[in-house]
């Protein structure tokens, strides 16, 4: 009975939008009727990783989906997220400034050299990044 659970079609997709674009684990469950394994990597230049993507795997992108804003001072289109979705069961999410790699229990291997292939557009933060709340000691 446990079993089957992995094994059944995802129905309700009230759970595929979430925040604001789809979630990409309940879109590759939806799309390939299995749970992905997923590999993480974050602090990324992400346009660089962007194109890597585009023209590394384009022979196996089968589709790309995207939530875009519009930056009124630059009168342009941007990205918030990217989903690509590619051949033999294989997705990656491309977000700000982290990508998410999701594939078969089968593909192990290929998620972790997709993770070491973008790990050389790691970006450093600034070292006066402030997380969090931040004001001056003379506000006190």
């Amino acid at each position: 009975m446990f079993f089957n659970l992995f094994k059944t079609k995802v129905s309700a997709v009230n759970t595929l939008f979430f925040g604001h674009y789809v979630d990409p684990k309940v879109f590759y469950t939806v799309q390939f009727n299995r749970v992905p394994c997923m590999s993480f990597i974050g602090e990324l230049d992400t346009g660089k990783t962007f194109d890597f993507i585009q023209g590394t795997y384009r022979a196996q992108v089968k589709a790309i989906y995207q939530h875009n804003y519009f930056d009124h001072d630059k009168r342009e289109f941007f990205f918030n997220n990217t989903l690509f979705v590619l051949k033999n069961k294989r997705m990656i999410e491309l977000g700000n400034n982290y990508c998410q790699v999701l594939y078969t229990k089968d593909q192990y291997s290929w998620g972790q050299t997709m993770i070491k292939e973008l790990s050389v557009f790691h970006v450093t933060g600034d070292a006066n990044k402030v997380i969090g709340f931040a004001r001056s000691t003379n506000m006190n």
